[in-house]
């Protein structure tokens, strides 16, 4: 009798234990950030990218968020090339349209991320971002070919978010790059027509 009742003591621990687990994940998973991302080119060469913490409103800041670039596709340089680049060449080069500056807003060198930052609940950060230019191994490839490749394509983030008394969330964005407005062509006035009429 003693044995069924510790068996049976045990299943509601164990029970309690699992929903516990299973209440913690769900608001984990509420609690996941939302941001609104936007990169505006600023030049031909030079875009400004914006990152505004907006939810869920009970997260009210993140202590620490680690901004990174992914490459154009995750299995990037797992393969290389006989007698070309090493896969450590080709996972130190940002595979995508822009990179951050280096040295500015922590811009590692080969411009794949930038300082972990703290940001409060509806607060931005502005970050400077240059074009990506082809590796230097690539020989036959050329700035303009590597910009065609990219050109309308997005700019794959991941920011790594963490949060006292949370476990650390990773988000996956994709924000497409707003270009230049394109300046105004004047309209030409039609030319007058030579109709005349004689008395």
């Amino acid at each position: 009798m003693a044995y069924l009742a510790y068996l049976a003591t045990r299943g509601a621990a164990e029970s309690a234990a699992a929903m516990t687990r299973i209440e913690a994940r769900r608001d984990w998973a509420d609690m996941i950030p939302q941001f609104e991302v936007s990169i505006q080119a600023q030049s031909d060469l030079y875009a400004l990218m914006h990152v505004e913490l907006l939810g869920p409103l009970r997260l009210d800041r993140l202590d620490e968020i680690q901004l990174s670039i992914r490459d154009d596709y995750h299995a990037r340089g797992a393969s290389p090339l006989a007698g070309g680049p090493d896969a450590e060449q080709v996972a130190n080069h940002v595979w995508g349209p822009y990179r951050f500056r280096h040295g500015i807003d922590g811009g590692s060198e080969n411009g794949r991320t930038v300082a972990p930052f703290q940001l409060p609940m509806g607060e931005g950060m502005k970050f400077a971002m240059d074009r990506q230019n082809p590796p230097p191994w690539n020989r036959s490839g050329t700035e303009a070919s590597w910009r065609r490749d990219y050109e309308g394509k997005p700019v794959r983030l991941l920011l790594k978010c963490r949060r006292e008394g949370f476990e650390a969330w990773s988000v996956p964005l994709e924000v497409f790059v707003t270009p230049l407005p394109q300046p105004e062509i004047p309209k030409q006035a039609a030319p007058a027509e030579e109709n005349q009429a004689f008395g």
